[in-house]
């Protein structure tokens, strides 16, 4: 008996709703749930157009792996609100672009972000650089979620040491390195309760650049770049080797 095969479809739809476990203090969704979400409707989309997580692990040995990613609040979800999170891919090429919105259920738009995925050799860990899924042919929407491109983030020197992270159970995926959701937090406990009570996050940009796993420690830290933008990096301890970096944007509110 065959299965289903749902059609191929350039834009991906879902409906979310925010709860206890997506909110913080002020019961608005926290940014490493809105990264999770993305997250979810990426690996369901890339499964419709050919690239499950499944086929390219069991079919391939490779896998995809989140390069970097920006997203811009022009209202933050709040608990209890239903969500419709959209996603579709820009042309494949040896990156993958994808964009993102959620919207409230009347379609006013709350979220935008875009993202770049690769892909991964899980025997080398090298990034395949040639052109590896071709979506079926579909006609690609070619709108995009947010302007600003999303170009290199230069390491800033003299940043200060805010906190050391040992790598635990919780933070690692079945990939057995940090899920991309994760550093996000790292990156939000990297400010103060009062700084959080005060400022308004309206951007943060993320970039992956080396993998860390279980039992390894990280140097968590930041630095002022101007009113309203901090810098935050994350340093694997053994070989001081840049695991992530990122860029903050704040408002007073």
């Amino acid at each position: 008996m065959k299965t289903h095969q749902p059609e191929p479809v350039p834009l991906f739809t879902m409906r979310r709703t925010i709860t206890d476990s997506d909110v913080d203090f002020h019961r608005r969704q926290k940014l490493s749930s809105m990264f999770g979400m993305f997250q979810d409707i990426a690996a369901m989309h890339a499964a419709n157009l050919g690239g499950s997580v499944e086929r390219l692990h069991n079919e391939l040995n490779v896998a995809w792996i989140l390069m970097r990613v920006r997203a811009e609040i022009d209202k933050y979800p709040t608990l209890a609100q239903e969500l419709i999170v959209e996603t579709w891919p820009q042309a494949p090429r040896a990156l993958y672009e994808r964009d993102y919105i959620l919207r409230d259920t009347e379609g006013n738009v709350l979220v935008r972000a875009a993202a770049i995925w690769v892909i991964m050799n899980l025997g080398t860990r090298e990034i395949k650089r040639d052109k590896f899924l071709d979506y079926y042919g579909i006609e690609m929407k070619k709108e995009r979620a947010i302007d600003k491109g999303i170009g290199r983030l230069k390491p800033i020197e003299k940043a200060k040491l805010i906190y050391d992270k040992k790598i635990k159970y919780s933070d690692v995926d079945y990939n057995i390195h940090v899920n991309n959701a994760k550093y996000v937090d790292y990156v939000m406990d990297a400010f103060t309760f009062d700084e959080h009570r005060k400022y308004e996050l309206k951007a943060l940009e993320m970039h992956y650049i080396n993998e860390i796993g279980p039992d390894e420690n990280m140097q968590i830290k930041r630095r002022r770049l101007s009113e309203g933008k901090d810098y935050v990096e994350g340093m694997r301890k053994s070989d001081k080797a840049l695991v992530f970096n990122a860029l903050v944007e704040w408002e007073e509110k």
